[in-house]
């Protein structure tokens, strides 16, 4: 009796490491992989749709030009658009906490002509999808003339898919 007790204890003792060992790997890759998404964060290529809000209201006024919009690892960004009246933009963005951004980018404007009509700042807050694909930004642009002297102000809220 005793050697069969002491056979059936040796007998879990090697089925239960086993046993974890075995789970522990699909728990350790679950959690890396949701690792892997909260540390990409926002760095990447996104598609970006715009539209113009009343900055009062929040109420839709148009749809804005299409942009990409590349977050650099270490904080940078640059901007391309469908306006074929500005260049592609440069700036920062910063993590806040958890899912949520802001981003500053500048941009040079152009008149139709082909002079040089000022630049453009805005400012996004963004917020991340849980999956990390997606998100949603509303945005407040400052325009200014070419001596830098504040012209106008305008809201925006855009949403954006991660380019893969």
């Amino acid at each position: 009796m005793n050697s069969w007790l002491a056979k059936g204890t040796l007998a879990v003792a090697i089925a239960l490491p086993t046993l974890n060992g075995t789970q522990i790997p699909v728990l350790g890759q679950s959690m890396q992989q949701q690792r892997e998404q909260e540390q990409q964060g926002i760095e990447g290529v996104w598609d970006v749709r715009i539209t113009f809000v009343r900055c009062d209201t929040g109420a839709a006024i148009g749809t804005g030009p299409r942009a990409m919009i590349m977050y650099i690892d270490g904080g940078g960004l640059t901007s391309v658009s469908t306006n074929s009246r500005q260049c592609a933009s440069v700036g920062t963005w910063h993590h806040l906490r958890e899912r949520s951004y802001t981003a500053v980018d500048r941009i040079f404007l152009f008149n139709a002509d082909g002079s040089f009509r000022g630049s453009e700042a805005i400012t996004r807050d963004i917020e991340l999808s849980r999956d990390g694909d997606e998100y949603t930004a509303t945005a407040t642009s400052e325009a200014f003339d070419p001596a830098d002297n504040l012209i106008s102000t305008g809201c925006s809220t855009s949403t954006a898919t991660r380019l893969e």
